[in-house]
């Protein structure tokens, strides 16, 4: 996007000639625009992005463009980092906010003098081009970094160079150029380009951003291949105060969330293999005692770089007792299942489940139990044989994860394998 506060001009249009170049830098405004997580719909993060009161009649990015053409740009870049640190108490608290340079003003030492000292919550947002001073500009990362602020890469495309950079910078968000973003679904070339990105980024540690979402068309889209988060005009246009999400945009991301749960639907051939590639284990894995399956749990954990695996079993009087587990001991106690309704019916009716603690719209009786084991995230497969329902399989994370589909049909698989392993609590 081109329209941020402190951003580069390397695609901007030719710039034209403003009667007074120096008159944005006398006022700025900022205005701050959703990005929510695809998979509630709720609001993690706002981006701050500049707008110019004193030169209505041009372009934003066209005022970036001009600035670079007169010499002031980096004095531009830094007064709308100012005005967007600013806009810090704005926000709620735990909402993140995304602030923007281009990789040659963040070197500026004249930009060191903007941060504040501690910049937890704010992620710095640095356009994907090549810097002038490479070493310069990673060591001045670097140094954001000790001061608590987060990086992000912004305008990801398929370009190798940039692909590279992207490996070596390590960022913590990854934002997909909307040109990859807007219009995709039945697009082979863009889902193609978005499935190669998404999954370059996670192997990077990187959660994944999907600018220009133009409409729920695109939102539905960005949730089947496992995009983290979304931005863009149909989930909510920029405004002084951070607008609240229509009731519609936090429908689609939950239905389709539940969807994918449910289904997988095709969306991802590589996860629908997964699946297929358990069924064909599943014959090998005639008889097997407990402690051979807490084993092969261990080994998924750590393949999967999951904390913990657990099979939990169903007794005769509608209890859940754990069976089997990796890298902890046994939990011994015994849960009925009449205080637990999202477990009950996702086994009863062989649903994938997830929990997460910072979702105030789960159970809240599942949400309680994983505060108190002190876990973050839950994500729960029910075992099935022909008879009905034998227990439960649960992927649990001590920190916050956002199940992918790829570890969706590894639960999935991973259930029906234990199918044929007949044990009773």
């Amino acid at each position: 996007s081109l329209t941020k506060a402190g951003v580069g001009s390397a695609r901007t249009p030719e710039p034209r000639r403003l009667a007074d170049p120096s008159a944005a830098l006398e006022a700025i405004d900022i205005v701050v625009q959703p990005i929510i997580d695809v998979t509630t719909g709720s609001i993690v993060a706002a981006e701050a992005l500049a707008r110019f009161p004193n030169v209505p009649d041009v372009q934003v990015e066209e005022v970036f463009a001009a600035a670079q053409l007169f010499g002031y740009g980096h004095a531009l870049e830094a007064a709308c980092l100012r005005a967007a640190l600013a806009a810090r108490p704005r926000l709620p608290g735990g909402v993140l906010l995304f602030t923007n340079l281009s990789p040659d003003v963040l070197c500026d030492p004249a930009i060191a003098q903007c941060w504040p000292a501690d910049l937890a919550g704010v992620v710095v947002e640095v356009t994907e081009q090549n810097a002038t001073h490479p070493d310069r500009f990673r060591a001045e990362v670097e140094r954001l970094r000790r001061q608590g602020a987060l990086i992000a890469i912004d305008d990801v495309n398929s370009g190798y160079a940039g692909l590279l950079r992207l490996a070596r910078l390590h960022p913590d968000y990854v934002k997909i150029d909307r040109a990859v973003v807007t219009g995709m679904q039945g697009n082979a070339a863009q889902t193609a380009v978005l499935d190669i990105l998404v999954d370059f980024s996670h192997r990077l540690g990187a959660a994944v951003i999907g600018e220009g979402v133009e409409d729920l068309a695109d939102l539905r889209s960005l949730a089947q291949f496992d995009v983290d988060f979304a931005q863009g005009w149909a989930v909510a246009r920029p405004e002084a105060v951070l607008p609240s999400i229509p009731a519609a945009v936090v429908e689609t991301c939950v239905n389709e969330r539940r969807h994918v749960l449910g289904k997988l639907n095709g969306h991802r051939s590589r996860a629908a293999a997964i699946r297929a590639t358990y069924r064909a284990m599943a014959a090998l894995r005639g008889a097997v005692d407990l402690s051979g399956i807490s084993d092969a749990l261990d080994w998924f954990a750590q393949a999967m770089g999951i904390d913990a695996i657990g099979l939990s079993m169903l007794s005769d009087d509608g209890g859940l007792r754990e069976v089997a587990s990796s890298r902890q001991p046994l939990d011994s106690r015994v849960y009925a299942l009449c205080d637990y309704p999202a477990t009950r019916q996702a086994i009863e009716f062989d649903r994938t489940l997830e929990v997460h603690v910072a979702d105030l719209g789960a159970d809240p009786a599942e949400r309680a139990l994983l505060v108190a084991l002190g876990r973050a995230s839950l994500l729960l497969a029910p075992v099935h044989g022909v008879g009905g329902p034998l227990g439960v399989l649960e992927f649990v994370q001590r920190t916050p994860r956002r199940w992918t589909t790829m570890d969706i049909a590894h639960a999935r698989g991973l259930a029906e394998q234990l199918i044929t392993v007949h044990v009773r609590g």
